[in-house]
């Protein structure tokens, strides 16, 4: 049965020749531990950034304020010598396409005493450590 989402798919072969690639292109210049294969995004904590962005329309229809989520590719200081180092921290996107950094009240920025108040998220968990080791995409 095939999906419903409007969003295009790629054949696998197409997917492992991209996955390859990036790889291979990585290997030249990091050693081949820490060449990042994937992050796990978990489903329950996007869809806790995105509900935190629905309001109630005049209609009483709901309102996404997101166009989407970012990921940023990250490297905790306590993981620099792992091999499996890289993570992803994840920001919500406003319909601009504006990374939504920190929380707002109306059009005032909480920007000032509180660096605990961002709308970035650590909650990926990196692959190899987090893998399926036996699909296709996971490329040795």
């Amino acid at each position: 049965m095939k999906s419903k989402i409007s969003v295009p798919t790629i054949p696998l072969d197409e997917a492992v020749d991209r996955v390859t690639r990036f790889r291979n292109q990585l290997v030249k210049n990091v050693p081949e531990t820490n060449i990042p294969r994937a992050v796990f995004i978990p489903i329950s904590d996007l869809l806790a950034i995105v509900n935190q962005y629905v309001t109630l329309g005049a209609d009483g229809a709901d309102i996404n304020e997101l166009s989407g989520v970012r990921a940023y590719f990250a490297v905790k200081e306590s993981d620099m010598d792992l091999p499996d180092d890289v993570t992803a921290v994840i920001v919500p996107v406003d319909k601009q396409n504006n990374d939504i950094i920190y929380k707002t009240s109306g059009d005032v920025l909480k920007s000032g005493d509180d660096n605990d108040d961002t709308e970035i998220y650590d909650f990926t968990q990196p692959c190899p450590s987090f893998c399926d080791t036996r699909s296709p995409l996971y490329i040795p």
